[in-house]
């Protein structure tokens, strides 16, 4: 893969992640490895995105209404394109006691 596409798509999710969860808040990283594929999972215990918004975040410079963390609305968008170009999916869901997951799927070679 493209190194530097990958760590800039690591790199996007984990600030995401730490913009958004309170004060004391957890992101955990994980990795995981099938035979067909790699999946890198960032989860964190802040507010989540509602189901309602979870395609929309990877528009191009889309924020949330109402979101008061700074960012461009970028982040999400370079994930799914980095991703793509890898010919793999981003996934959107809910972590394990509240919060958000992103989930890269990528197929190993």
């Amino acid at each position: 893969g493209d190194a530097d596409g990958l760590e800039v798509m690591l790199g996007n999710l984990v600030d995401n992640a730490l913009r958004y969860i309170p004060a004391g808040g957890r992101v955990d990283v994980e990795l995981g490895v099938t035979a067909r594929t790699a999946v890198l999972s960032v989860s964190d215990n802040g507010p989540g995105i509602a189901a309602a918004e979870r395609e929309r975040v990877f528009d191009r410079f889309y924020r949330i209404p109402g979101t008061q963390a700074s960012g461009s609305g970028l982040g999400l968008a370079i994930v799914r394109q980095v991703a793509a170009l890898h010919h793999g999916r981003v996934e959107i869901g809910d972590a394990p006691g509240g919060g958000l997951r992103v989930c890269v799927i990528l197929p190993r070679s």
